[in-house]
Protein backbone atom coordinates (compact mmCIF):
# COMPACT_ATOMS: atom_id res chain seq x y z
CA UNK A 1 0.00 0.00 0.00
CA UNK A 2 2.86 2.18 0.89
CA UNK A 3 4.69 1.60 -2.51
CA UNK A 4 1.37 2.42 -4.10
CA UNK A 5 0.78 5.71 -2.40
CA UNK A 6 4.20 6.93 -2.79
CA UNK A 7 4.11 5.94 -6.87
CA UNK A 8 0.89 7.82 -6.99
CA UNK A 9 2.35 11.40 -5.37
CA UNK A 10 5.45 11.04 -7.76
CA UNK A 11 2.78 10.47 -10.74
CA UNK A 12 1.00 13.68 -9.67
CA UNK A 13 3.82 15.42 -8.61
CA UNK A 14 5.37 14.94 -12.18
CA UNK A 15 1.77 16.09 -13.63
CA UNK A 16 1.43 19.08 -12.02
CA UNK A 17 5.08 19.93 -12.60
CA UNK A 18 4.73 20.80 -16.45
CA UNK A 19 1.75 23.14 -15.31
CA UNK A 20 3.89 25.04 -13.00
CA UNK A 21 6.22 25.53 -15.86
CA UNK A 22 4.17 27.05 -18.19
CA UNK A 23 2.40 29.18 -15.59
CA UNK A 24 5.78 30.95 -14.42
CA UNK A 25 7.38 30.71 -17.80
CA UNK A 26 3.86 32.02 -19.37
CA UNK A 27 2.82 35.04 -17.03
CA UNK A 28 5.70 36.96 -17.79
CA UNK A 29 6.23 35.89 -21.47
CA UNK A 30 2.18 37.22 -21.75
CA UNK A 31 3.36 40.68 -20.38
CA UNK A 32 6.27 40.53 -22.73
CA UNK A 33 3.72 40.03 -25.50
CA UNK A 34 0.99 42.00 -24.57
CA UNK A 35 2.29 44.57 -22.12
CA UNK A 36 3.31 47.40 -24.08
CA UNK A 37 -0.31 47.27 -25.95
CA UNK A 38 -1.72 48.07 -22.27
CA UNK A 39 0.75 50.41 -20.88
CA UNK A 40 0.15 53.98 -20.51
CA UNK A 41 2.96 56.70 -20.50
CA UNK A 42 5.71 55.88 -18.64
CA UNK A 43 6.98 59.53 -18.46
CA UNK A 44 7.38 61.41 -15.17
CA UNK A 45 3.98 62.31 -13.73
CA UNK A 46 3.98 66.33 -12.30
CA UNK A 47 0.88 64.85 -10.28
CA UNK A 48 2.99 62.06 -9.00
CA UNK A 49 5.95 61.92 -6.34
CA UNK A 50 9.30 59.55 -6.55
CA UNK A 51 8.90 56.45 -5.12
CA UNK A 52 5.26 56.79 -4.01
CA UNK A 53 3.51 54.24 -2.64
CA UNK A 54 0.63 52.15 -4.86
CA UNK A 55 -2.70 53.83 -4.77
CA UNK A 56 -4.92 55.85 -6.46
CA UNK A 57 -3.69 56.37 -10.43
CA UNK A 58 -0.83 53.99 -9.72
CA UNK A 59 -1.46 50.62 -8.62
CA UNK A 60 1.98 49.87 -7.82
CA UNK A 61 3.27 53.71 -7.26
CA UNK A 62 5.64 55.69 -9.14
CA UNK A 63 9.78 54.68 -9.15
CA UNK A 64 12.69 57.49 -7.94
CA UNK A 65 12.01 59.30 -11.41
CA UNK A 66 8.21 59.22 -10.78
CA UNK A 67 6.72 57.11 -13.04
CA UNK A 68 4.13 54.73 -12.93
CA UNK A 69 5.82 51.24 -12.26
CA UNK A 70 2.75 49.67 -14.05
CA UNK A 71 3.30 51.22 -16.95
CA UNK A 72 7.01 50.63 -16.56
CA UNK A 73 6.43 46.65 -15.72
CA UNK A 74 4.42 46.33 -19.07
CA UNK A 75 6.81 47.37 -21.26
CA UNK A 76 9.99 46.74 -19.78
CA UNK A 77 8.97 42.56 -20.89
CA UNK A 78 9.88 42.81 -24.07
CA UNK A 79 13.15 44.20 -23.54
CA UNK A 80 13.89 41.37 -21.74
CA UNK A 81 12.52 38.69 -23.93
CA UNK A 82 13.53 40.28 -27.10
CA UNK A 83 16.96 40.84 -25.97
CA UNK A 84 17.26 37.13 -24.50
CA UNK A 85 15.60 35.72 -27.76
CA UNK A 86 17.91 37.73 -30.11
CA UNK A 87 20.97 37.19 -28.36
CA UNK A 88 20.24 33.57 -28.47
CA UNK A 89 19.54 33.82 -32.16
CA UNK A 90 23.00 35.22 -33.11
CA UNK A 91 24.49 32.40 -30.91
CA UNK A 92 22.73 29.55 -33.32
CA UNK A 93 22.90 31.34 -36.32
CA UNK A 94 26.77 31.48 -35.93
CA UNK A 95 27.54 28.35 -34.17
CA UNK A 96 25.56 26.09 -35.75
CA UNK A 97 27.44 26.73 -39.37
CA UNK A 98 30.85 26.81 -37.44
CA UNK A 99 30.00 23.49 -35.60
CA UNK A 100 28.92 21.93 -38.87
CA UNK A 101 32.68 22.86 -40.15
CA UNK A 102 34.44 21.66 -37.67
CA UNK A 103 32.82 18.27 -38.49
CA UNK A 104 33.65 18.30 -41.76
CA UNK A 105 36.13 15.80 -43.15
CA UNK A 106 39.19 18.57 -43.13
CA UNK A 107 40.75 18.18 -39.91
CA UNK A 108 42.80 20.95 -40.40
CA UNK A 109 39.25 23.11 -40.01
CA UNK A 110 38.56 21.45 -37.31
CA UNK A 111 41.01 22.63 -34.97
CA UNK A 112 41.51 25.87 -36.44
CA UNK A 113 37.17 26.41 -35.57
CA UNK A 114 37.29 24.98 -32.47
CA UNK A 115 40.70 26.41 -31.22
CA UNK A 116 39.31 29.99 -32.07
CA UNK A 117 36.06 28.43 -30.00
CA UNK A 118 38.18 27.68 -27.04
CA UNK A 119 39.78 31.13 -26.97
CA UNK A 120 36.22 33.16 -27.46
CA UNK A 121 35.31 30.49 -24.01
CA UNK A 122 38.38 32.04 -21.95
CA UNK A 123 36.73 35.38 -22.50
CA UNK A 124 34.32 35.71 -18.74
CA UNK A 125 30.57 37.24 -20.21
CA UNK A 126 30.31 39.69 -18.18
CA UNK A 127 34.10 41.08 -17.93
CA UNK A 128 33.67 41.42 -22.09
CA UNK A 129 30.23 43.76 -21.15
CA UNK A 130 32.13 45.59 -18.84
CA UNK A 131 34.50 46.53 -21.71
CA UNK A 132 31.48 47.53 -24.32
CA UNK A 133 30.13 49.85 -21.48
CA UNK A 134 33.48 51.71 -20.43
CA UNK A 135 33.38 52.47 -24.04
CA UNK A 136 30.53 54.26 -24.14
CA UNK A 137 28.37 52.13 -26.15
CA UNK A 138 25.62 50.77 -24.64
CA UNK A 139 22.85 50.54 -27.64
CA UNK A 140 20.39 47.33 -27.58
CA UNK A 141 22.02 45.96 -30.99
CA UNK A 142 25.29 45.91 -29.39
CA UNK A 143 24.69 44.46 -26.04
CA UNK A 144 22.54 42.08 -27.97
CA UNK A 145 25.35 40.69 -30.34
CA UNK A 146 28.04 40.78 -27.46
CA UNK A 147 25.63 37.92 -25.92
CA UNK A 148 25.10 36.26 -28.42
CA UNK A 149 28.78 36.16 -29.87
CA UNK A 150 29.42 34.65 -26.31
CA UNK A 151 27.19 31.94 -26.92
CA UNK A 152 28.53 30.74 -30.14
CA UNK A 153 31.47 28.75 -28.96
CA UNK A 154 28.75 26.37 -26.62
CA UNK A 155 26.51 25.96 -29.98
CA UNK A 156 29.79 25.07 -32.18
CA UNK A 157 30.77 22.51 -29.94
CA UNK A 158 27.06 20.96 -29.37
CA UNK A 159 26.55 20.27 -33.08
CA UNK A 160 29.85 19.20 -33.47
CA UNK A 161 29.51 16.76 -31.11
CA UNK A 162 26.27 15.81 -32.55
CA UNK A 163 27.56 15.82 -36.37
CA UNK A 164 30.40 13.44 -34.67
CA UNK A 165 28.26 11.11 -33.31
CA UNK A 166 29.22 7.12 -34.33
CA UNK A 167 25.86 6.49 -35.77
CA UNK A 168 26.25 9.87 -37.52
CA UNK A 169 29.46 9.56 -39.09
CA UNK A 170 28.42 5.72 -40.07
CA UNK A 171 25.92 7.39 -42.44
CA UNK A 172 27.41 10.31 -43.42
CA UNK A 173 30.73 8.19 -44.58
CA UNK A 174 28.51 6.48 -46.58
CA UNK A 175 26.55 8.86 -48.03
CA UNK A 176 30.03 10.40 -49.53
CA UNK A 177 30.70 7.06 -50.57
CA UNK A 178 27.65 7.50 -52.92
CA UNK A 179 28.84 10.33 -54.06
CA UNK A 180 26.64 13.18 -52.17
CA UNK A 181 28.02 16.27 -51.48
CA UNK A 182 28.71 18.33 -48.17
CA UNK A 183 25.23 20.48 -48.77
CA UNK A 184 23.52 17.47 -49.60
CA UNK A 185 24.79 15.14 -46.82
CA UNK A 186 24.56 17.99 -43.78
CA UNK A 187 21.02 19.14 -44.74
CA UNK A 188 19.17 16.18 -45.18
CA UNK A 189 21.20 13.72 -42.93
CA UNK A 190 23.39 15.44 -40.07
CA UNK A 191 20.71 18.90 -39.93
CA UNK A 192 17.98 16.00 -38.37
CA UNK A 193 20.53 14.38 -36.48
CA UNK A 194 21.73 17.94 -34.45
CA UNK A 195 18.02 18.81 -34.50
CA UNK A 196 17.07 17.05 -31.08
CA UNK A 197 19.87 18.19 -29.28
CA UNK A 198 20.05 21.93 -30.37
CA UNK A 199 16.14 22.36 -29.33
CA UNK A 200 17.03 20.75 -26.25
CA UNK A 201 19.97 23.22 -25.40
CA UNK A 202 17.83 26.37 -26.89
CA UNK A 203 15.74 26.31 -23.30
CA UNK A 204 18.37 25.99 -21.26
CA UNK A 205 20.67 28.32 -23.13
CA UNK A 206 17.82 30.89 -23.13
CA UNK A 207 18.04 31.00 -19.06
CA UNK A 208 21.40 31.57 -19.95
CA UNK A 209 21.43 34.56 -21.74
CA UNK A 210 18.38 35.50 -19.74
CA UNK A 211 21.19 35.74 -16.53
CA UNK A 212 23.66 37.17 -18.57
CA UNK A 213 21.36 40.15 -19.87
CA UNK A 214 19.79 40.91 -16.94
CA UNK A 215 22.83 40.90 -14.77
CA UNK A 216 24.52 43.18 -16.80
CA UNK A 217 21.93 45.77 -17.01
CA UNK A 218 21.08 45.14 -12.70
CA UNK A 219 24.95 46.32 -12.78
CA UNK A 220 24.68 49.34 -15.13
CA UNK A 221 26.81 47.57 -17.97
CA UNK A 222 23.95 47.31 -19.96
CA UNK A 223 20.85 49.60 -20.97
CA UNK A 224 20.26 52.89 -20.15
CA UNK A 225 18.95 54.44 -16.85
CA UNK A 226 15.82 55.20 -18.46
CA UNK A 227 14.79 51.66 -20.04
CA UNK A 228 11.76 50.17 -18.51
CA UNK A 229 13.84 46.80 -18.89
CA UNK A 230 12.99 45.09 -15.56
CA UNK A 231 16.50 44.13 -14.54
CA UNK A 232 17.25 48.29 -14.92
CA UNK A 233 14.02 48.87 -12.78
CA UNK A 234 15.83 46.69 -10.20
CA UNK A 235 19.23 48.27 -9.95
CA UNK A 236 17.22 52.37 -10.40
CA UNK A 237 15.22 51.60 -7.31
CA UNK A 238 17.30 49.48 -4.97
CA UNK A 239 17.82 52.35 -2.86
CA UNK A 240 13.58 52.13 -2.41
CA UNK A 241 13.04 48.85 -1.57
CA UNK A 242 11.87 49.48 2.02
CA UNK A 243 9.64 52.61 1.20
CA UNK A 244 8.62 51.51 -2.45
CA UNK A 245 9.22 48.02 -2.58
CA UNK A 246 6.23 47.32 -5.40
CA UNK A 247 8.82 48.87 -8.24
CA UNK A 248 11.81 46.34 -6.93
CA UNK A 249 9.81 42.99 -6.17
CA UNK A 250 7.57 42.95 -8.49
CA UNK A 251 10.49 43.15 -11.68
CA UNK A 252 12.11 40.64 -9.58
CA UNK A 253 9.61 38.31 -9.53
CA UNK A 254 8.83 38.23 -13.14
CA UNK A 255 12.30 37.65 -14.01
CA UNK A 256 12.29 35.12 -11.17
CA UNK A 257 9.44 33.38 -12.91
CA UNK A 258 10.73 33.41 -16.21
CA UNK A 259 14.22 31.74 -15.18
CA UNK A 260 12.36 29.12 -13.06
CA UNK A 261 10.06 28.56 -15.44
CA UNK A 262 12.87 28.13 -18.36
CA UNK A 263 14.26 25.70 -16.12
CA UNK A 264 11.65 23.77 -15.10
CA UNK A 265 10.14 23.36 -18.93
CA UNK A 266 13.97 22.31 -19.82
CA UNK A 267 14.17 19.83 -16.95
CA UNK A 268 10.82 17.99 -17.91
CA UNK A 269 11.87 17.84 -21.23
CA UNK A 270 15.17 15.95 -20.20
CA UNK A 271 12.95 14.00 -17.80
CA UNK A 272 10.71 12.62 -20.73
CA UNK A 273 13.48 11.67 -22.74
CA UNK A 274 15.23 9.89 -20.42
CA UNK A 275 12.19 7.54 -19.53
CA UNK A 276 11.72 7.31 -23.24
CA UNK A 277 15.33 5.98 -23.68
Amino acid sequence: MTLQHGTHTTGTAGRRRPWIALVLLGVPVLLALVGPLWAGDDSPQQDALPSQSPGRGHPLGTDVLGRDVLSLVLQGGASVVGSALAALAVGMAAGIPLGLLAAGPRRGLDETVMRTMDLLLAFPGLLVLMTLAATGHREWTGLVAVAGVLQVPAVARLVRGAALAPGSRTVVEALRMQGHGWAYIHLRHVAREVAAPLATDAGGRFSTVLYLLASANFLGLGLPASSPDWAVLIERNSDALFTQPAAVLVPAGLLTALCVGGNLLVDRTFAGKRRRA
